[in-house]
């Protein structure tokens, strides 16, 4: 198993573990970037805490630079509309 953690001695991935594929596939999706001022969201820049909503993984994300925290989900598709000029 290739560990997305190994820069990061706190966050490896042992493959020993039931839970082992889905912390891979955390530490693989959190975010790293903070989407108000682009600073990192790792380590003690911030944090991210997963959750899901149904099928939806959602980062519940809190940046330590600028104090912005939010949610943070992958989107697939996006429908929207763009208003008469």
């Amino acid at each position: 198993m290739t560990d997305p953690g190994a820069s990061d001695p706190g966050t490896r991935v042992s493959g020993a573990h039931w839970w082992d594929p889905d912390r891979a596939s955390h530490l693989a999706d959190r975010p790293r970037f903070c989407p108000n001022c682009g600073k990192g969201v790792t380590g003690t820049e911030g944090i991210s805490v997963e959750y899901w909503e149904a099928d939806r993984r959602v980062f519940h994300t809190w940046c330590n630079t600028c104090g912005w925290s939010g949610n943070i989900v992958r989107v697939e598709r996006m429908v929207g509309h763009e208003p008469e000029h």
